[in-house]
């Protein structure tokens, strides 16, 4: 029986985002074989069965009316599949420039690519109802579902795990004041942020441009290997970014400017159900560096570590949800603080780029012709004129797969192919 759930102040960022922003979060899962559309088609009937927010369509809301809804159906209105044999880069290029569109359910599209060696599965999904993880979840219902197997569903109610007050929401006025303290110099950092150096850019071209990158074997080793001690892998990659992006700046003589930060998608749900529930549950941290400290890899590492660890001490990333959900009752100093914290300020983006990491992920192989699972891409949304890149990561086992997206308009698909081999070189060099 169809039902309704309260749009949530967080999906509502993603719905009132204007046309600059387009809020497409890319999925993509290769297997070794070929998929068969009727029983792919089947196998989405059964996912999206089993997630409220994977069959909801934006509800019609009258002039007068004081809030917006998700309309939960029993079923999705339009699970159409695309089977194409282009290549995949204009593919990408062409789906994730677009949102899906929210009148009509599901809230995300599906592309099957042809190749060679072994079909492609293009999941675009809109950010107002799907996340990284929540994307990550739809696509593992969904190899459970083609291949016949079991798919329990983890994490309370959808109604309970979206108060998001109550799973992300400070405590109290103590509470709150340690989260804004411990992200206060975050804003005081923001000197003169570097901006990524155009390079390629055609603005009737395609709005987003991709370049993959894989680390593996020895490689991803060797990566590993240059962390200091108490860094995590996610604090290795975004200094190397970081450093990338200076890099990059350097070598097209494009100024640089006293910091470079990395926006930082981060999954506030509970410990519990960290990758169950499909709904938006993504905050955002900025790790702001000063460039004269960035002088090498593992400097620039730890000092990332050296901010990320007392940000996940104090709960930082529920700031957002203190700030959207409770931002009429803070008090006006602290409110200031915490808009100054968006990715979006005035109009503006205020990071250099963005990185998103999904941690290492295992999704069961397809079957039958379809095969095994052999490869999980994944890239944010975040790509924009003034925040031109953005890097989704994934894990599984000794590899790590590198998604650079790029706002085509500012650097072309040739130039984020030799950024991403620069972040390579940064990485094991």
């Amino acid at each position: 029986m169809a039902h309704t759930l309260r749009l949530t102040t967080l999906d509502e960022v993603f719905i009132a985002a204007d046309d600059e922003l387009v809020p497409s979060v890319q999925i993509e899962a290769r297997v070794s074989g070929r998929l068969d559309p009727d029983r792919l088609a089947a196998a989405l009937r059964t996912a999206v069965a089993k997630h409220p927010l994977a069959r909801a369509r934006l509800g019609s809301a009258s002039l007068t009316a004081r809030s917006l809804y998700w309309e939960v159906a029993d079923r999705a209105d339009h699970l159409a599949v695309e089977i194409t044999d282009e290549p995949v880069n204009e593919v990408r290029s062409r789906l994730y420039s677009r949102a899906p569109d929210l009148s009509r359910s599901p809230a995300f599209a599906v592309t099957v690519v042809r190749e060679t060696r072994g079909d492609r599965l293009l999941l675009n999904l809109h950010h107002a109802a799907f996340d990284g993880m929540g994307s990550l979840r739809l696509l593992l219902s969904l190899a459970r579902a083609y291949a016949g197997e079991p798919d329990e569903v983890g994490g309370p109610p959808i109604e309970e795990a979206r108060d998001l007050k109550d799973i992300a929401g400070s405590r109290g006025l103590s509470d709150l004041l340690i989260r804004a303290h411990t992200l206060a110099t975050t804003a005081v950092d923001r000197k003169r942020v570097t901006r990524v150096a155009p390079d390629g850019g055609c603005a009737d071209g395609p709005r987003y441009v991709f370049a993959p990158l894989t680390i593996e074997d020895d490689d991803t080793t060797t990566a590993l290997a240059r962390r200091p001690a108490d860094a995590t892998v996610n604090d290795l990659a975004m200094a190397a970014l970081a450093l990338t992006v200076l890099r990059w700046n350097r070598v097209h003589d494009h100024p640089v400017g006293d910091s470079v930060s990395v926006n930082m998608p981060v999954n506030f749900r509970p410990a519990a159900w960290s990758s169950e529930v499909i709904s938006n549950f993504s905050s955002y941290l900025a790790i702001v560096l000063q460039v004269d400290d960035v002088t090498d890899l593992e400097r620039a590492t730890a000092l990332v570590a050296g901010i990320t660890r007392p940000l996940k001490r104090a709960g930082a990333a529920g700031w957002v949800v203190d700030l959207l959900e409770r931002g009429s009752a803070l008090p006006a100093r602290l409110k200031r603080q915490f808009q100054l914290l968006l990715p979006l300020v005035e109009d503006r983006f205020v990071d250099s780029t963005c990185l998103s990491n999904l941690g290492r992920v295992a999704i069961p192989a397809f079957g039958g012709e379809a095969g095994d699972t052999t490869e999980v891409w994944f890239s944010p949304t975040s790509a924009l004129r003034a925040m031109p890149v953005c890097l989704g990561l994934v894990g599984t086992g000794r590899t790590l797969r590198a998604m650079f997206r790029s706002d085509g308009r500012s650097i072309g698909e040739q130039a984020l192919g030799r950024f991403a081999a620069m972040y390579r070189d940064t990485l094991l060099t």
